[in-house]
This record gives C-alpha cells, sequence and structure tokens, in this order.
C-alpha cells in the first residue's frame, strides 16, 4: 500500500522564492513540526532548480550556496516528514529564448509571451515533452522524493497579471493540431460557435492528457512509490484543488469551497485523493497578507470534515513571511487532526443523495449545482458528490441512490443512462439538464423542451398544488428569472406550479394582465424522475431568495425521497442553516458527526462566530455511545436515541456508536 492511501496527511506547501534557496532548514524543520505537519511541498525544478543541476535546460537559483533541496529533504526524512518536490514547467528563464525558440509560446501576435525575466514554455514544444522528463528523471534518481507537483500545467491564455495574450501560435502547435484536426489551421478567437475552436478545445484537452500520462508514466517508471499530483483527476494520485480568495472576483462567496472540493474528489475516486490546499493568501497579487483567520480555518476543517488531506500555502519561508496571524489557527486545526488521524483517515460517506457536479459544463452549469448543493446543505440532508465527467463511475454506482440530481448536465452516454433508468433512484434534472439531448430527455423524465421563453422577467411560478409546496401557504406566486424552456410533458406526468405570464410593466397603473397558463414549471414521472425547466439552483446561488430553495426542497421531500421530513434515513437534523452538518462511516459500528460553524459569516466578511445549537435523532441507527472529540482527548455526552450538540466555535465533532437499524 503506498503511503498517500494509508492515511490522511498534514502538509504545508511553502512557495520558494529564489532568495529561499538559503533559507535556514534546520529552523524550517523545526517549525514543521510545531505545526504537526508531516508532509512539505517545496520548490525544486523547473523555472528555478534548487539542487545543483547538471542539466542544461533549467537555471539554478542564483543564492544557491548548497544542495539546498537535497539537504532540506534529507532533515525532513530524518524527522519522519515526507516531501513532495515542486515543479512548474509552464515558463523557464528568458536565456533560452535565443538558443531554443521552440519551446516557446507565441502570442496571437506571433511574440514569445514574457513575464518578468521568464518565458511561456508551450505543451506541446520540446522542453515541455521532453525537458521535463529529463528534469523528472534527474530528481528522482538522486533524491528520495515522495512525490512530485505541477504547477500551472497545460495550457495558458493569460499571464500573471491577467493580461490575455491568447491562443498559442507557436509551430509546435500548428503541426500538431493540423495533425489531429485532419488539416484545420489553429483558431485565433475562442469562439464557441466555431467549430475549429470547438475541435481546438478538444484538442488541447487531448495533448494535457497525453503530456500528463507521459510523465505519470515516466515518474512511475523511474520509482512506483512517488505520488504524482497537480489539478487533474487523470493519471495522479493526488487531486490538487484550491480553496482561494481574489479581491476582484465577483460575489456570492463561495464558502464552503474546500467541503465541496474534497468531496468531488473522496467521493468519485477510490484510487485516488484529494489534497485541497487552503491558500493563505487574500490573493495571488498580495500574497504577504493572509485571509481572515475565522476563515483560514474553516477551509482547513472543510478539508479534514469531508475526509482529505489538510493542505496549507504560504509564500516563501515561516521566519520570513510578514503576517503570522493564521499561524496558530492552522496548529490548531493541524495538532487536532494528528489527535484523531485514525479516524480522519476513514471517513466513508453515507448519503442517499447523489448530487452529480457538471464539471466542464460550463458558468451556467456551475452556478446550478452550486446552489443545490448549498440547498441540500442548509437543509442539512446527507448527500454525495460526484465527477460527472465520470460516467461509468456514474453507472456503476447509481443503485447505490434513493435520489440522483442532474444540475445543468449537458450530456450523457447512453450506457449511464441506461443505468440511470434502471436503477431504483429518482432522477432529478434541474437547470436544462439535457436540454441539446432530446431524445434521452424523453427517455428519463417523459418531458420534450420546446421553445424557450423570451420575455422570462416579469413572469411568475403559481405554488401549487399546497399539499406538495408546504413553505408557501401565505405565499401564491414566486417570481420566475433566468432561463426558462416551455415543455410538452407526456401523459402520464403529474405537473405543478403553473407559469403565470409577464404583465404589461410600466407605471403601477399599467402593472396588471398576468395569465395563468397551461404550462408547468416541474414535471414529476411517477416515482422515476422530476424535471425542472428552469434554473432554480443558479437563482437560489446568484439572488438568493429562499423561496428557490423551499420550492426545489418540498418537492425533493415529495417526489425524490418520498417521505415526510425528519422521517427514514439514518440521522435527522434540527439545526440552523449556518450550520454545516457532516456525516460519515468511520469503520464498523462507527459514524463521525461534525458540525462547522458559518454563524460568522455575512456574505463577505468572516468574523467570529456565534454559539449555536444542533440537535439530532437517528431513524435508522440504534446509538449506544456518542463522544465528543476535544483537544484533550474524548468526552463523553448523554445520548438517548436524541443528540443535543452545543457548538460556542467553528468546529464540532462527535463519534458515534451505533447499529444500523
Amino acid at each position: 500500500m503506498s503511503w498517500w492511501t494509508e492515511k490522511r496527511f498534514r502538509m504545508i506547501q511553502n512557495n520558494l522564492r529564489d532568495i529561499d534557496a538559503g533559507m535556514d532548514v534546520e529552523a524550517y524543520v523545526e517549525t514543521l513540526k510545531e505545526f504537526g505537519a508531516n508532509v512539505c511541498m517545496v520548490g525544486c525544478g523547473g523555472i528555478t532548480a534548487f539542487h545543483p543541476t547538471r542539466l542544461e535546460c533549467q537555471k539554478t537559483s542564483p543564492y544557491l550556496k548548497d544542495d539546498f533541496f537535497g539537504n532540506l529533504l534529507r532533515r525532513c526524512h530524518e524527522n519522519g516528514i515526507r516531501v513532495i518536490a515542486r515543479f512548474d514547467f509552464s515558463k523557464t528563464h528568458i536565456q533560452f529564448l535565443t538558443t531554443h525558440p521552440e519551446w516557446f509560446s507565441k502570442s496571437i501576435q506571433g511574440e514569445p509571451v514574457l513575464y518578468n525575466d521568464t518565458a511561456a514554455a508551450c505543451v506541446n514544444g520540446p522542453y515541455q515533452q521532453e525537458c521535463s522528463l529529463q528534469i523528472l528523471e534527474e530528481v528522482i534518481s538522486n533524491y528520495p522524493v515522495d512525490g512530485v507537483f505541477f504547477n500551472m500545467f497545460g495550457y495558458q491564455t493569460r499571464d500573471y497579471s491577467g493580461r490575455y495574450v491568447g491562443i498559442c501560435q507557436c509551430e509546435s502547435c500548428r503541426k500538431r493540431f493540423a495533425l489531429y484536426s485532419g488539416g484545420m489551421e489553429l483558431p485565433t478567437q475562442e469562439n464557441e460557435e466555431d467549430p475549429v475552436y470547438r475541435k481546438y478545445q478538444e484538442f488541447r484537452k487531448f495533448t494535457t492528457q497525453d503530456l500528463l500520462e507521459k510523465i505519470y508514466r515516466k515518474v512511475k517508471e523511474l520509482n512506483p512509490e512517488t505520488a504524482v499530483c497537480t489539478y487533474s483527476s487523470r493519471h495522479v494520485d493526488l487531486v490538487r484543488s484550491e480553496s482561494n480568495s481574489a479581491v476582484d472576483r465577483p460575489l456570492p462567496f463561495w464558502a464552503m469551497e474546500s467541503e465541496s472540493n474534497v468531496s468531488f474528489v473522496q467521493e468519485t475516486f477510490n484510487n485516488r485523493f484529494s489534497s485541497n490546499c487552503v491558500i493563505n493568501a487574500v490573493d495571488i497579487f498580495y500574497r504577504f497578507m493572509g485571509v481572515s483567520p475565522y476563515l483560514n480555518e474553516l477551509r482547513l476543517y472543510g478539508d479534514m470534515a469531508a475526509g482529505g488531506n489538510l493542505d496549507w500555502c504560504i509564500i516563501g519561508g515561516f521566519e520570513t513571511y510578514p503576517d503570522k496571524m493564521n499561524f496558530e489557527g492552522t496548529k490548531r486545526v493541524f495538532r487536532f487532526h494528528k489527535k484523531y488521524e485514525d479516524i480522519f483517515s476513514r471517513l466513508q460517506p453515507c448519503g442517499e443523495i447523489l448530487l452529480v457536479n457538471p464539471a466542464g459544463d460550463g458558468e451556467d452549469a456551475r452556478k446550478e449545482y452550486l446552489g443545490i448543493y448549498k440547498m441540500l446543505k442548509e437543509a442539512h440532508l446527507p448527500f454525495e458528490v460526484m465527477d460527472g465527467r465520470e460516467t461509468e463511475l456514474l453507472a456503476e454506482k447509481a443503485d447505490a441512490y434513493r435520489v440522483i440530481i442532474l444540475p445543468g448536465i449537458k450530456e450523457l452516454p447512453i450506457k449511464a443512462a441506461q443505468a440511470l433508468e434502471k436503477s431504483g433512484a429518482v432522477i432529478i434534472g434541474t437547470g436544462l439538464a439535457l436540454e441539446k439531448d432530446g431524445a434521452l430527455l424523453k427517455k428519463l423524465f417523459s418531458v420534450t423542451l420546446k421553445e424557450k421563453l423570451e420575455s422570462v422577467r416579469g413572469s411568475y411560478m403559481l405554488t401549487e398544488p399546497k399539499s406538495v409546496f408546504r413553505h408557501f401557504g401565505e405565499r401564491d406566486w414566486v417570481y420566475l428569472d433566468k432561463e426558462y424552456r416551455y415543455m410538452e410533458p407526456e401523459e402520464g406526468n403529474r405537473n405543478y406550479m403553473p407559469l403565470i405570464s409577464a404583465s404589461m410593466y410600466g407605471p403601477p397603473e399599467r402593472c396588471f394582465g398576468h395569465e395563468v397558463t397551461e404550462q408547468s414549471c416541474v414535471s414529476i414521472r411517477e416515482g422515476k424522475s422530476v424535471y425542472f425547466p428552469w434554473m432554480p439552483g443558479q437563482l437560489y446561488y446568484s439572488q438568493g431568495y429562499e423561496d428557490f430553495k423551499n420550492l426545489f426542497l418540498d418537492v425533493l421531500w415529495k417526489d425524490g425521497l418520498q417521505r415526510e421530513p425528519g422521517q427514514g434515513g439514518l440521522i435527522s437534523v434540527e439545526a440552523p442553516s449556518c450550520a454545516e452538518v457532516l456525516f460519515h462511516r468511520c469503520g464498523e459500528d462507527k459514524y463521525l458527526l461534525q458540525i462547522l460553524n458559518y454563524s460568522g459569516f455575512n456574505g463577505t466578511t468572516f468574523s467570529e462566530p456565534l454559539p449555536l445549537e444542533a440537535r439530532f435523532t437517528f431513524p435508522g441507527l440504534e446509538v449506544r455511545k456518542a463522544q465528543c472529540l476535544e483537544a484533550d482527548g474524548k468526552r463523553k455526552i448523554a445520548c438517548d436515541g436524541k443528540l443535543k450538540v452545543p457548538v460556542k466555535g467553528l468546529y464540532k465533532a462527535v463519534l458515534i456508536t451505533a447499529k444500523e437499524r
């Protein structure tokens, strides 16, 4: 069993600058131990070599006096700390432009893409295709590294300042794209309507994965026990992602980034593991100031609670970093994880709902997914997530759930669709799922989509029947926005929420004339499927009105789970929506209940959380013992089938011993 599969680890990534090649290794290792880290990630090669390289294709740090990387690796291993070597092959020093122009990307204007004293290297050029393998072979052959990580892997159309440089026009790209496409010229614009650009997108995906597979095979040939890590779920052992911030990022702020990133990997794959990096910095432009301590800790707790590895990053060394405000909070989470790492290394999801992530299907689908994710979290319904691109895994697991939600999923191969149809799960489509596959849409949901409602704004949905929409005793109309498609359900379907057409708009004297139409906003195939021809998830994510959540949840309980709230399932939760509840199996007759307290988040700012209380019952379990996990040990708490848990800080964990009924 490889080291990264045995237990979840605690890693600190120090993004080394050239000047850090003279860092005090002894002090660095002692600080890692103080944090409770058992893995570190440090710069090794690519843009800068932090060891005395013999290769002519990379440049060593001008501040290197000794074998910095070798010394650090040796001292870490002597102290029980594993080392992942960081590489960046996306750029190299501009000195190579004159001797090896074929290595480099070219902008739309045909110029090399320069940034400071570096030039961008092309995925298809000899530097990334050949030199990267030489650099890896030199390191792995000379140093017993525990893993390798590749930064900024793949195609880059913007530089570090966000300046658009466009689609690479280098000769390597021209030749390889022509071969791949059957003679096409490289596109010069990113136009989704252009068939050449769509072919280029396929090409970009293929060539990136092809290079990563080549690198993966090379690493495993040199040492099978070296973990491969980057921002991909293919040809890796550790899937990297980030919980990060940016000062110009549009709102709403996605607070649950860690949990959603980790679950995306941990609940999809059995042979790959999440390494979601909590970026300390407020932005890539402001690397030397950290985010709010409350946000930093919540992100780390999110990594841990979802069953991932702990992963935290700063630039440079610890001593020279000017903002140490988040050090103590990070140590607190790392030490708690260290104390209970056996439990956190065994977490297995136990949700009866599967939410399929429409990864790669565009921004509308992403927002639809995040909105549904947020609804389920706030309703405290245990659910699992899966990468929607892994359709074979989806087909294999379809029978394991009562409900499978497809938010904005554009397409499904026939095998996955057949598995969904044959499963006992109720399939729910939202966000115009399968909009472009009419035959499959009709097969799964018994509906046919018609034309788009062009004048959505000013339209409403009638919250009928009230026996379904229990949240809406006093609210008969809910506004409709974004996109809506007319639909033609088959005769056997039940249909809810009649569409109310828009009326005149203007002065109050003229605002009348709404009509209840024969069109519906939900169509149900009894016991099989539910279809929303609009975007409840995106509306909730973007605009925030609880009505969209409650409409969805009312239908989910009635026609998805097909039971009353609080009945059935392993666990039932009564808690405020700012309390995120996670519930996992963690061994035979063992369950871990975790609560993250988001009460200090007001939409933009993270402050000290308010105390809250959560109450639990366990319809599907016979609880025998409940123990709070504290920093100083386990503490037994009373549970007679009902459990009351006060949460005074950001996080609480309770270990449950129980038999399934």
